[in-house]
């Protein structure tokens, strides 16, 4: 079966809106290739261009490896929001990849939460005292 067929044959995230916070899970348990990588991406992005700020929790739970493409896709990822003022949260990461963004020092550029229910609660206090004229 070619590649391409494979990425497409199923979803690689689930959007789950908690308004205004858009919620994603990582279907994947390995985000190694890029051209689903890149699916992702779009993905989010296509979840998020409405939302101003863009505020975007990503859970991590079913993930069990990552490249270093993944990393950049969330370098990406956090460039665009923080560009429009949001806010990125990462929820639900396994200890052997919160090693690799300790590593890389990730860890200091992303706010990273034990839970999704965790990372949502500290990303709706920001919104209550930072921005609390913004609405979805």
């Amino acid at each position: 079966m070619a590649g391409g067929a494979i990425i497409d044959s199923f979803p690689p995230i689930k959007v789950i809106e908690h308004d205004p916070v858009v919620v994603i899970e990582l279907l994947c348990e390995q985000l190694l290739d890029g051209a689903l990588l890149d699916r992702i991406e779009r993905d989010i992005l296509e979840a998020i261009k409405e939302k101003k700020p863009p505020l975007l929790v990503i859970c991590f739970s079913q993930v069990q490896h990552l490249s270093s493409m993944a990393l950049r896709t969330l370098l990406n990822l956090r460039q665009e929001i923080i560009g429009r003022q949001g806010q990125i949260r990462l929820a639900s990461i396994r200890p052997e990849i919160r090693e690799v963004f300790s590593t890389t020092r990730l860890d200091t550029l992303f706010q990273i939460h034990g839970d999704t229910q965790e990372a949502l609660n500290k990303i709706q206090n920001w919104l209550r005292l930072v921005k609390p004229s913004v609405k979805s």
